[in-house]
């Protein structure tokens, strides 16, 4: 399932920057893909071609599929979480939404490989329930960006069982790492920490912090591109267990000594679950997912990546 070009969607975030990447490394022709060129990512330097994309567009899917023999797709490029454009719920429907329809359409009519779009740990929404969530679960969203999630799954379902689309949804935790620029609190805990000042965290009761480093996902992400076949639509991608606030703050500190912290309920609140972790089996069997870089060595990347960019 290698042959021809892989387009690589929101290339200018955390995610698709890194998958970027991986495929470079691994010698893959790629296309790039996203509003602007990134500035961060040397694509000359790298070898690889961009195509700017406003999503929706739906021509643009038909125009990387021609032009640069795009077979198999990594769509990375939405609004990334519920703290964006939360004024503006029509506009996350239509980037969300709108640019996955027209993916899949593409999908459709030109007979691509392997889609790999992501879902969220955001498409099940609550649950009182504080055991693990695996993939039967139901999909009950309380946001309108989850709400697209959920509504996403249901479209890669229904693309792949009536039209054969090969397309698989990632439903991945709070991912963080090298690139992140929306509200992280590893990353706040990491800048805070090297400049002297005592982070602010909501004490967040009843609700679970599930982070995985954008490395582990990138890794999942090659393994659902490049599976022969997948017995499911849908995949959990976390750390496959909860994490207290406590137990985060001390793997910071062997990155960052200065970090400090503490609980106010004006503090940030980003980055928690009102659910269970998320359950991997699924992940590990199918994809050989084993989440490998911990939290402190996430932070020390972390920590590099923020040093250089002051």
């Amino acid at each position: 399932m290698s042959g021809g070009t892989t387009l690589v969607t929101g290339v200018g975030g955390l995610i698709g920057a890194a998958v970027l990447r991986r495929l470079v490394e691994l010698g893959r022709p790629v296309l790039a893909m996203d509003r602007v060129p990134p500035p961060g990512l040397d694509l000359a330097r790298l070898g690889v071609p961009f195509l700017p994309h406003d999503l929706p567009d739906p021509q643009r899917w038909h125009e990387a599929v021609v032009r640069f023999g795009v077979r198999r797709v990594v769509h990375a490029g939405s609004i990334s979480g519920p703290m964006l454009l939360g004024d503006n719920p029509a506009r996350i429907c239509d980037i969300n939404l709108g640019g996955l329809m027209g993916l899949l359409e593409a999908a459709r009519i030109h007979r691509l490989g392997r889609i790999v779009w992501f879902s969220s740990i955001m498409a099940y929404g609550e649950c009182a329930d504080p055991g693990p969530v695996d993939e039967d679960a139901p999909l009950r969203p309380h946001t309108v960006y989850g709400a697209t999630k959920a509504a996403g799954e249901a479209l890669v379902h229904a693309y792949g069982a009536e039209q054969g689309v090969d397309a698989v949804a990632l439903r991945v935790a709070s991912c963080f790492g090298p690139g992140r620029t929306t509200d992280c609190l590893i990353r706040t805990l990491v800048e805070d920490g090297l400049a002297g000042r005592t982070t602010r965290v909501h004490p967040a009761p009843g609700r679970s912090r599930q982070h995985i480093f954008v490395g582990d996902v990138a890794d999942a992400v090659l393994a659902a591109l490049d599976a022969p076949a997948l017995p499911q639509r849908a995949y959990n991608i976390g750390p496959g267990r909860a994490q207290t606030i406590d137990e985060i703050l001390a793997a910071v500190q062997e990155a960052v000594p200065g970090a400090r912290l503490v609980l106010d309920p004006a503090g940030l609140a980003w980055n928690t679950f009102g659910l269970g972790p998320l359950a991997i089996d699924a992940a590990r069997r199918d994809l050989g997912f084993r989440p490998a870089t911990g939290v402190a060595a996430g932070a020390a990347a972390t920590r590099d990546w923020v040093r250089a960019r002051t």
